[in-house]
């Protein structure tokens, strides 16, 4: 999964040799670099997926994460830091288009090619010529759109509606999901050959839950971020712990929300963890995650990420071993190896 892969585009720049599946710690971006924050493990492999995937001559990435885990700074990163960099990032949510328009914005119509169309249209493709396309919930396209996707990633060329001519582009193809895209094809959701064309290189964004460590620093990044409009802020060691009890199903664009909502209910310059809890009430699930502490979801998510292993898992929670032992027979977590 993390070797290069060609084809697709007819004329890619050069990219020099192979990138290797190691890479010395100096020379791996930085979170300025990329835009993506956390110390965690789990990051730092995201990171170094992100610097070795920029240079691979690969034409498609996927990128699978959960709502607001980033997973556009992750396919902007891969730009940047890569040889199409000075070439145009175009990016769209497939999500947001109309069914009878996707093809059109896609791959760009003639004039007269429907009703309403008065001159010539220029594709997402199109625009993306030379540099890169980032296409947001790809499972979301029409079945006989995905067989077009997959005829472009094929022979590099596309044909814009109303059209009898193909023109050629050459374009790297982030394609980003929140669903495991295996379950999609065994219900036919998915076309089994787009999958097996765009499933390359993957790079997974891990839930903020799976990485409770990170929390602080990317709180403190936010506030320092916002600063302009919230004023200087600053968290108390209270208030980090309750944000590290709470679950974050919208991940980190959610923990953005939840700090600005804090800040502008109150004038201190330190947020308290009373200021983080009635922010968090209004959020999904937030007095259950609140009254009970750390969550099932936060727990299994910490416990996934260091192999079930009791002792580091517990330091992380900030709870006791017999402690975290007891909420895993209470909720009947199961222990992933």
């Amino acid at each position: 999964m993390e070797s290069n892969v060609s084809g697709g585009a007819r004329h890619p720049p050069s990219t020099g040799s192979h990138t290797t599946d190691t890479e010395p710690a100096s020379n791996l971006p930085t979170e300025e670099r990329t835009g993506l924050y956390g110390t965690s493990p789990a990051m730092q492999r995201v990171r170094r997926l992100v610097a070795l995937y920029a240079r691979s001559t690969a034409s498609t990435v996927v990128v699978h994460g959960e709502t607001g885990t980033g997973k556009e700074l992750v396919a902007r990163a891969l730009h940047r830091l890569g040889p199409r960099a000075p070439r145009p990032f175009v990016a769209a949510n497939v999500a947001a288009l109309p069914e009878n328009l996707a093809e059109s914005v896609l791959f760009g119509h003639e004039r007269g090619a429907f009703t309403g169309a008065y001159g010539r249209h220029r594709g997402l493709f199109e625009a993306a010529d030379r540099g890169t396309l980032f296409l947001d919930e790809v499972a979301e396209l029409t079945l006989p759109m995905q067989a077009r996707l997959l005829r472009v990633l094929e022979t590099g060329e596309i044909r814009a509606l109303g059209s009898e001519h193909t023109r050629e582009v050459s374009v790297r193809l982030v394609v980003a999901t929140h669903t495991p895209l295996v379950p999609l094809v065994s219900l036919g959701v998915m076309r089994a050959d787009l999958y097996f064309r765009l499933n390359g290189l993957v790079i997974t964004i891990p839930a903020l839950r799976e990485r409770i460590e990170d929390i602080e620093g990317i709180a403190m990044t936010l506030l320092a971020r916002n600063a302009r409009e919230i004023g200087a802020r600053r968290l108390a060691p209270e208030a980090v712990k309750a944000l590290s009890n709470y679950g974050w199903p919208g991940n980190v664009r959610q923990l953005g929300n939840v700090l600005l909502r804090a800040a502008a209910h109150t004038a201190r310059e330190v947020l308290s963890a009373r200021d983080v809890s009635d922010a968090l009430v209004a959020e999904p699930r937030a007095s259950f995650h609140i009254t009970e502490g750390a969550t099932i979801e936060t727990i299994r998510g910490v416990l996934k990420a260091h192999g079930g292993r009791i002792s580091p898992s517990a330091r992380i929670l900030g709870m006791a071993r017999s402690t975290l032992r007891e909420r895993i027979r209470r909720h009947a977590i199961v222990l992933e190896p």
